[in-house]
């Protein structure tokens, strides 16, 4: 990059982000469909005009335009935040069948996103807490959840007067109108995408996972991150070749930027 070059995108503030590939893996695509006021929701939150932290990068001595990752994460969750009508949980994770969330930034087991069925995730935890095989500190685990979720506690009270204590609440096997969805934003080792997917799979143990959502950098975006990261096409070539293994649907989003 020449001097001017250099100075011209130091002062570059905004750029055009963009849903550049779709790949769908393991009935996604119906899925996904099936709530396609959703996924129209989540291509639009994808689809703005966003700020950047421009910086330099150096590859075999040649430099180029580049974007700071951590930034971009932030500003995609942002962006994910402002959907109107979807309930996204940000910081989740997952424990013997019940998603966990928090405004802080979660452990490495953890998701960056989550949509969930609140009915069926705190009757797993009331089931966990006063059930037939009950936590010891069940109690204290369950008034902790209530305590950082007040406004799930309508469902919590409904659910606690159901059954006496020792006794687990069957769910109910009708069809949830609110799909399990979790989600990833990766921009970070391309061995990570691995531990990404043995997450999933693990949830989907005792939850049945309905789809992971998968946003990862494609094209000049890709470019414009370090090297050696989680990339679209990296991504699908996993997937194509541990299909019979990767038993989750995946929604795989490559963006990019103008």
């Amino acid at each position: 990059m020449t001097d001017q070059e250099k100075e011209s995108w130091f002062k570059t503030t905004n750029v055009n982000l963009y849903v550049s590939k779709e790949y769908y893996h393991h009935h996604s695509f119906e899925i996904i469909n099936t709530h396609k006021d959703l996924k129209d929701k989540f291509i639009a939150s994808l689809s703005n005009e966003i700020r950047i932290s421009p910086r330099v990068k150096k590859t075999l001595g040649i430099e180029s335009r580049a974007i700071e990752a951590k930034e971009l994460n932030i500003v995609i969750r942002e962006e994910l935040q402002k959907i109107k009508d979807v309930e996204i949980k940000f910081e989740v994770y997952e424990e013997n069948g019940v998603f966990y969330f928090s405004s802080e930034k979660s452990s490495i087991g953890g998701f960056d996103f989550a949509i969930l069925n609140h009915y069926n995730n705190i009757l797993s935890l009331r089931n966990l807490c006063f059930g037939n095989l009950q936590y010891a500190d069940g109690e204290i685990r369950w008034n902790k959840f209530l305590k950082k979720n007040p406004d799930l506690k309508e469902i919590a009270d409904y659910l606690f007067q159901l059954e006496g204590n020792g006794k687990n609440i069957t769910k109910e096997n009708e069809e949830s109108p609110t799909p399990l969805i979790v989600g990833e934003i990766q921009f970070g080792n391309w061995a990570l995408a691995y531990r990404d997917f043995f997450k999933v799979l693990k949830a989907d143990v005792q939850n049945s996972v309905d789809c992971l959502i998968y946003i990862v950098p494609t094209g000049n975006l890709e470019k414009m991150l370090s090297d050696g990261i989680v990339t679209f096409d990296k991504t699908k070539k996993i997937m194509e070749e541990f299909s019979k293994v990767i038993s989750v649907p995946v929604w795989l989003i490559g963006i990019d930027v103008d």
